[in-house]
């Protein structure tokens, strides 16, 4: 598990946005509306992002879950991979980490190498493997403590919703974080749980990422649509932190 720590400039009010599950190589990709997030997180300074894995969808010919008929699947992993890195680079100062997903992995185990690596040392951000901590401060310091993220690709193999919430929400008892973000289910939601402590209280944000890849596209048949996947909502969180008071809220 890595461990990673961020200072960041301050500001009264900064916008944290975990995305993943992208899939770029699938033709229920949509590219178009990742591409949009990237050009409104430009301009803001003081918005970042963390990206939660599965980035690339890394279906090869053997699998059984490659379309012969998608155009995109004769793309090489390269070039799905290098255009990713020019999509990114706009915001790579902005980028807090980038996890590993299932997808990328299978690809690593078979030996073709680790392409989420890769895409860190090209935009010179950190690697988080599966999972890591992420811990985030503000300068100049504050004399609150630091918002800490505990990140995970995800491991949900459930339906539904609520067996999803009570798998992420089971961590509390394990690892100690302000906020538990996973990916992978490609759900989009996000719950809450207050703790009591010796000298107060505080809100625990838990978090389902969302996706941007379509379970069922027009003229296409993907193999989430094959497998009669729900559809879900395309999309990211969005997290509000105030270094002053310490307080953290989320919204989709």
């Amino acid at each position: 598990m890595y461990k990673i720590s961020k200072e960041l400039p301050y500001a009264d009010k900064i916008e944290i946005v975990p995305a993943g599950d992208l899939h770029h190589g699938s033709r229920n990709c949509r590219l178009d509306k990742f591409k949009r997030l990237v050009d409104w997180i430009t301009p803001r300074k003081s918005t970042y992002v963390i990206l939660m894995g599965d980035l690339l969808d890394c279906i090869l010919p053997k699998d059984k879950r490659f379309d012969a008929d998608d155009k995109y699947a004769y793309k090489t992993i390269d070039t799905l991979r290098d255009e990713l890195v020019t999509i990114l680079t706009p915001i790579k100062e902005r980028i807090l980490v980038m996890l590993m997903g299932n997808h990328e992995h299978h690809l690593h185990q078979d030996g073709y190498g680790d392409p989420i690596k890769y895409m860190c040392k090209e935009l010179d951000v950190p690697y988080g493997g599966y999972s890591c901590y992420l811990k985030l401060t503000a300068r100049p310091k504050t004399h609150k403590r630091p918002l800490l993220l505990w990140l995970h690709h995800g491991w949900f193999a459930g339906r539904k919703r609520g067996a999803k919430v009570n798998n992420l929400e089971d961590n509390l008892a394990y690892y100690d974080a302000d906020v538990y973000l996973v990916g992978h289910s490609h759900d989009l939601w996000a719950t809450r749980k207050s703790r009591i402590y010796w000298g107060g209280s505080r809100d625990v944000i838990f978090g389902n990422t969302g996706s941007f890849l379509e379970t069922a596209t027009n003229n296409t048949t993907s193999y989430a649509e094959r497998a009669n996947f729900p559809p879900q909502k395309l999309g990211v969180l969005k997290l509000i932190w105030q270094p002053k008071d310490g307080k953290c809220y989320v919204s989709e």
